[in-house]
């Protein structure tokens, strides 16, 4: 029997051919998926290699892409170390994956004993929080993903270690925040390059990170201490003298560095929420203290309309960054991201553009004759108000407006001891420089004030002492002891001793006026300075005290500037008889009691004030002690008075031992104490 002949178009070889078609296919496809390449650690030791080169990336979420046995080869090829933004994925945000396979080649680490076979992964930074899987368990994160997400400013690098070393999938869940109107060009996920080694090499890491942030920075922590201190300083004495605004405005743009190294520069220690709720706020206020440390530097203050409308603008801007800072504190960056951008750049480029509103002020002061300290601090104030705008100007915005000039400003220009120094730099310097110059033009100027000051005190102290005798003239037939100790180094106390010559009305011997002017220090005491005059010339005319304090507050009135002045006279004979004529001062003792004294006006209130006398009569042994208010209102630390009773009970003593007395219960006031004693027979 003959074979049936090959029959090349039977339907059993079509058969066999597509057989074989979708055989080669399904190979060819699986060759395509294979999974990639994994990291091989060859050389691990104490030192760590980077995890870079090509990772699997998928954007969205989901729990099971931590597992290990995930077939992950369909996932988009990505490196680490630049942003997602630049390699594809422009305006993603929320969740997306990495993935690494790390093999460990046989007797990795060499070296190291049983002890610390154990891997570490760096993480240098993300954006902007991230969760760390080893073999499908979460050993760490950096920050806190959502639904509940916390990102910093600028984010600590951190260390995890993932257990034995072995071979393994590292996966890590990245978030990346809504996009801003602060940002980059390009953000998210893994923007540096993540590190894998022995817990001691990533631990040696994280301390180079520290200690590298820390040198870099050491320049700017320089200028923040001496700036953070002369703020402080002009807080402090803006708070002993609150009529002082320019110290008050100049403490703004002072502590402003320091704010600003704790809340955005400080690693892993304010949140993203946090620190862009406050950045408005914080570059308003500068803005607006500046303006006005503009106005009394450049003496501006008696320009009503610029003032209003520094006024009205600081109200407009300290409200629209208000805007900003509510929204942020609510959330609206997570969960209304569209909206809130809209919002966000709305009110943030009329805040930029008012910035440049210390120009105008600076126009104002151009023919103004004003000293070099305060031209140097004004235009050093206006340039770094300039800097800050035109950097936020160029730099918000900038993933769409693409603008250098931001980066211009901060381009590292030289480093100075490993610091990198830039415009920004140079314009803080320059501030901090010119405050400091000008301090020391008003140390010095207070100086020479002081100086000066203290002179005019020591003459009006001699002034005084010729005025208020420390040797007191002899009145026959009485024993007298005075005590003057002034609160301030002049006082508004005072008291006259007059003999007089006289004797034809009662056998007078002597006039004695005691008194004391509202008010301390030098201005009480030319006060005083007029009415030792006035009561000399008037004692040369009239011996009647009513008719003396009637002259005195003729003479006062109108002259005191709202002030008063109380006064005590007495005519005394050499027998212990007189009268006596008060305006408004305090009774005084004799033998221990309380004179009692008709009411009256203090001299300078009224211009016709009536002043009525009293007759008094001493006998052999008596004591009267005239007094002023600084002795019954010395007050102890409690807030006790040393009172009436404790000047009854000390008036037996001399002069001195009374004040003394005073001035241990706690002075605070002049006091002046007159002793007089009748002689016996």
């Amino acid at each position: 029997m003959r074979s049936k002949p090959y029959d090349s178009t039977s339907p059993e070889l079509d058969l066999r051919k597509f057989a074989w078609l979708l055989v080669l296919l399904l190979a060819m496809a699986g060759f395509g998926r294979s999974q990639p390449a994994p990291l091989v650690l060859d050389g691990l030791g104490r030192v760590a290699l980077p995890v870079d080169g090509v990772w699997q990336f998928h954007t969205g979420d989901d729990p099971g892409w931590a597992s290990p046995g995930l077939d992950d080869s369909a996932w988009q090829p990505i490196e680490a170390g630049r942003s997602w933004e630049g390699q594809g994925h422009r305006d993603y945000t929320g969740f997306a994956w990495y993935r690494r396979r790390i093999v460990i080649p046989p007797g990795t680490p060499a070296g190291l004993d049983v002890a610390h076979r154990e891997l570490a992964l760096f993480l240098p930074g993300v954006e902007d929080a991230a969760e760390v899987y080893w073999n499908g368990k979460l050993v760490g994160s950096l920050g806190r993903v959502p639904p509940h997400p916390v990102w910093y400013s600028t984010p600590s690098p951190q260390s995890f270690v993932l257990g034995p070393m072995r071979d393994g999938v590292l996966a890590i869940r990245v978030w990346s925040a809504p996009i801003v109107y602060l940002n980059h060009p390009e953000q998210g996920g893994l923007n540096r390059t993540p590190l894998i080694g022995t817990p001691e090499g990533v631990a040696a890491l994280e301390t180079a990170s520290r200690y590298e942030w820390l040198r870099s920075n050491q320049f700017g922590f320089g200028v923040c201490l001496v700036s953070t201190l002369v703020g402080l300083l002009a807080g402090f004495a803006w708070l002993r003298n609150r009529s002082r605004w320019m110290l008050f405005w100049l403490a703004f743009p002072m502590l402003k560095p320091l704010v600003g190294l704790v809340i955005f520069d400080l690693p892993g220690f304010s949140t993203f929420r946090l620190a862009y709720g406050t950045i408005a706020e914080l570059v308003a206020l500068t803005d607006v203290a500046t303006w006005f440390l503009l106005l009394y530097l450049l003496d501006l203050r008696g320009h009503a309309r610029l003032v209003r409308w520094t006024k009205i603008l600081s109200v407009v801007t300290l409200s629209l960054t208000l805007v900003d800072t509510t929204m942020v504190l609510l959330d609206w960056t997570r969960l209304f991201p569209r909206q809130f951008l809209y919002v966000d750049v709305a009110s943030t480029i009329p805040v930029e553009l008012l910035e440049l509103y210390v120009l105008v002020i600076v126009a104002f002061a151009v023919r103004k004759r004003l000293d070099a300290a305060r031209w140097m601090v004004a235009v050093a104030s206006a340039v770094a108000a300039l800097e800050t705008a035109v950097s936020d100007m160029s730099g918000l915005g900038i993933r769409w407006t693409h603008w250098t000039l931001h980066h211009q400003i901060y381009r590292t220009l030289f480093t100075l001891a490993g610091a990198p120094i830039n415009v920004s730099t140079f314009a803080q310097l320059f501030l901090l420089a010119s405050i400091l110059y000008a301090a020391w033009g008003y140390l010095v100027e207070q100086s020479q004030r002081q100086s000066a000051l203290e002179q005019e005190f020591r003459s009006a102290q001699e002034i005084q002492q010729i005025l208020i005798p420390d040797d007191l003239p002899t009145i026959a037939g009485y024993s007298l002891t005075s005590a003057y100790v002034p609160a301030q180094e002049v006082g508004g106390d005072f008291f006259q001793i007059i003999p007089l010559t006289n004797e034809a009305e009662g056998g007078a011997s002597a006039m004695i006026v005691l008194g004391d002017v509202s008010g301390k220090g030098l201005k009480a005491a030319m006060t005083v300075s007029l009415l030792v005059g006035a009561i000399r010339s008037t004692v040369e005319t009239t011996q009647d005290p009513a008719e003396i304090l009637t002259a005195l507050n003729r003479r006062l009135h109108g002259r005191m500037q709202n002030g008063f002045a109380t006064c005590l006279v007495l005519r005394l004979d050499a027998s212990g008889g007189g009268t006596l004529a008060n305006a408004g001062h305090l009774p005084p003792f004799l033998n221990g009691r309380e004179l009692a004294l008709l009411p009256a006006l203090p001299l300078g209130l009224v211009a016709e004030a009536d002043y009525e006398t009293t007759a008094v009569h001493l006998k052999a042994g008596d004591r009267l002690t005239l007094y002023t208010d600084g002795l019954l209102e010395a007050r102890n630390a409690a807030g006790e008075l040393f009172g009436f009773e404790r000047i009854g009970a000390v008036s037996g003593n001399t002069a001195e031992q009374i004040a003394k007395a005073a001035q241990a219960f706690g002075q605070d006031d002049d006091i002046t104490v007159l002793t007089l004693t009748l002689a016996a027979g």
